[in-house]
């Protein structure tokens, strides 16, 4: 249990520098994204000894284990394709939202049936 509530602090903590940036960049128009602020907030922060990094590490630890997960593919994949998609990438729309909904109604059903007879 307290695992859990330092985990729910910690990423509390994250959220509220998130936050506070993205509402920076709302209030000032920076051509910045809220996240990249609140990343470099978080590296002033974590560099000028105000945030520890222990205060940090048990809720931050299963978010770096699989950032690289996310966006790694996505941008060599981008790169890779980037020249057909910006002619082409219209034409994936529609198989993209009808296997979209596919999946959402299978996996209702299949949840409905589980529920229903468990």
């Amino acid at each position: 249990m307290k695992e859990i509530l330092k985990f729910s602090g910690q990423l509390f903590l994250l959220w509220i520098v998130y936050h506070i940036s993205t509402l920076v960049v709302e209030t000032f128009h920076l051509p910045i994204p809220g996240s990249v602020l609140g990343m470099l907030c978080l590296f002033g922060l974590l560099s000028g000894g105000v945030i520890k990094e222990q205060w940090l590490t048990i809720a931050a630890n299963p978010l770096l284990k699989h950032l690289s997960f996310f966006f790694i593919p996505i941008a060599v994949g981008l790169m890779e394709w980037g020249s057909l998609l910006t002619q082409k990438g219209h034409l994936l729309f529609l198989p993209l939202v009808i296997s979209a909904l596919v999946s959402l109604l299978t996996t209702g059903r299949v949840v409905q049936f589980l529920t229903k007879y468990h």
